[in-house]
């Protein structure tokens, strides 16, 4: 399977799962603004940053390490070391989620209290507390499996996650119900423990009893490709090994006789040899994921920050402070994760080029690398520029129809000029991730964070949230700049302008105003229900279609894009 192949096999994998994740998660927040309501929405959210702190410290950093490594080892065919490297992170990571989880549990009052200073909280943290093990047990063996090349197992214990999350919820809520208990947001926070569970009994069920049928089905493809047998000339020129004796003394190659390599039982002697991770596995794994956890736990912190600020800063603006927890609850538990929602398209993409340019990068295949960047760039900036026309048109009567909230629709549009830099970066910082740049994005990401807290401080109070809106542009806007800087100095990168911008805007100007037209001129495509909107939606999306996809300059997408839909139907 080549690069471009498997990027768009992936992608399209990850992103079915992304968008019936959401899917899931859209309805899942509509039943709760109307069964809780937005302030107690509003008051898990605030539980958010401490969690995604104790992440970060537990096993962000640990699972990129783990994901790039196992990409370079698997190109290498060394499998006992991808393995070491997994067992060594499992190892720290779950070590760092138990003494991270007893602090937050014993802890919870006085983070609420003066972190947070939100005392109501302390209950949520207590509740979190029990899913950070499970969250380091699936960040691991996902990321694994991510470079391994099998992203169905990421892909699943993704939706499994999501699907068994709602379901304890909606348990959760009618047991609330029949005891005359309350509803308020620890029915969230249990959700979450159950999600993560069954998450980590996936991941874990998989890479005991799955990893030797995987690794059985390659063998039985690799016999098959095996050529015919060769004659004695061909097998005298034929070098006898592709590693060194001490490679193979070692373990980092194994021989290609038929009883080592289609074995039924090498996946269980991998893990056997790899039980014990070295010294030098420790030092590789600490030595990428540390400065992505501090980066992270900063940005976690500042996260923290921001959002106890925030609605203090609502305050002083003047709104109560039921308002302004009601603000906070609307603009991050439903206006954002509409803007987000295309993020299944550009984080399953950016899921899978960090180990794919980790891959190239070890192999020393820049000509693939600068392919990636220039192919990756054009499809996020095409992709967010079409969804920030779609949300300016059709933003507020979206927002409006899922969660019956004016406001909610309102913040939608506003949000919408994120997105071309929302869904470039994520692509753009996997690459640089790949390519070992973790320290200059950790830096450009805490500038942002600083960008968006100078707002929160210097402008939200006199102009509201909208001044939150323009520190949320700036700071994505400068990741954006310094991301494009970056790859065209280690990659030769070159963007044309042409192609990338001024081609899609038009695209999009000539769609917006056709159908700006179209609603003028007939007045019922502007009625507030969801058949008018589908019929909207549609409408554009057909006027869009037309004229970005004979557009794209790159004639080798569109023939990997028809060949491969066309394997799907035929299939």
């Amino acid at each position: 399977m080549n690069q471009r192949h498997y990027l768009l096999k992936g992608t399209f994998v990850l992103t079915i799962t992304g968008l019936l994740t959401r899917a899931a998660g859209f309805f899942y927040k509509i039943f709760l603004s109307r069964a809780i309501g937005a302030e107690e929405i509003g008051r898990f959210q605030l539980t958010l940053p401490v969690f995604a702190f104790c992440t970060a410290l537990t096993g962000g950093g640990i699972q990129t390490a783990v994901s790039r490594f196992t990409a370079e080892y698997h190109a290498r065919q060394e499998e006992h070391a991808a393995l070491r490297i997994l067992f060594c992170a499992l190892l720290l990571s779950c070590s760092l989620s138990l003494g991270c989880a007893a602090a937050l549990f014993f802890g919870a009052d006085w983070i609420a209290g003066s972190f947070l200073l939100e005392p109501s909280c302390a209950f949520l943290l207590r509740i979190t507390a029990v899913s950070l093990p499970f969250s380091a047990v699936h960040g691991c063996v996902s990321g694994f499996f991510i470079g391994r090349r099998n992203v169905k197992v990421s892909a699943i214990s993704q939706l499994t996650e999501q699907l068994l999350r709602i379901a304890a919820v909606f348990f959760f809520y009618v047991i609330f119900q029949k005891n005359g208990r309350p509803l308020n947001a620890s029915i969230m926070a249990l959700g979450q423990v159950a999600g993560e569970l069954a998450a980590a009994l996936f991941c874990f069920y998989h890479l005991v009893f799955g990893l030797e049928k995987e690794t059985e089905k390659e063998s039985t493809k690799g016999l098959a490709k095996e050529p015919a047998k060769k004659s004695a000339k061909e097998s005298a020129q034929e070098p006898e090994s592709v590693g060194t004796m001490e490679q193979y003394a070692s373990g980092r190659v194994l021989r290609p006789t038929h009883r080592a390599q289609h074995s039924p039982r090498r996946a269980a002697h991998l893990t056997r040899r790899a039980q014990h991770p070295t010294r030098s596995d420790l030092r590789k794994t600490i030595s990428v994921s540390l400065p992505l956890s501090l980066n992270r736990m900063l940005l976690c912190v500042l996260q923290g920050i921001e959002a106890a600020l925030l609605p203090q800063m609502l305050r002083r603006f003047g709104l109560s402070s039921s308002e302004a927890l009601a603000v906070y609850g609307i603009l991050t538990g439903m206006a954002l994760p509409l803007i987000l929602f295309p993020t299944a398209v550009t984080g399953a993409l950016g899921t899978l080029l960090l180990p794919a340019v980790s891959e190239a990068h070890a192999l020393k295949q820049n000509k693939k690398i600068a392919d990636t960047v220039r192919v990756s760039f054009q499809g996020s900036l095409l992709l967010g520029l079409f969804f920030l026309t779609a949300l300016l048109l059709f933003g507020a009567e979206t927002g409006e129809l899922l969660f019956h909230n004016a406001l909610a629709g309102a913040f939608t549009r506003r949000l919408a000029l994120l997105c071309p830099f929302l869904y470039m970066n994520t692509t753009l910082v996997s690459i640089l991730h790949g390519l070992g740049k973790t320290t200059l994005v950790s830096v450009w990401n805490t500038i942002g964070f600083f960008i968006r807290l100078a707002a929160i401080l210097l402008l939200v109070p006199g102009v509201g949230i909208d001044g939150y809106f323009a520190g949320l542009l700036c700071a994505q806007a400068f990741v954006s700049l310094c991301s494009l800087f970056a790859l065209h100095k280690n990659s030769n990168f070159h963007p044309n302008l042409t192609v990338s911008v001024v081609l899609p805007g038009l695209v999009c100007l000539t769609s917006a105003a056709a159908m700006t037209g179209l609603r003028t001129a007939l007045p019922a495509l502007r009625n507030l229900s969801w058949s008018m909107l589908l019929v909207n939606v549609l409408g554009y999306l057909t006027l869009f279609a037309l004229l970005a996809f004979w557009l794209l300059p790159d004639q080798g997408i569109r023939r990997e894009l028809f060949a491969f839909l066309r394997k799907k139907v035929v299939s």
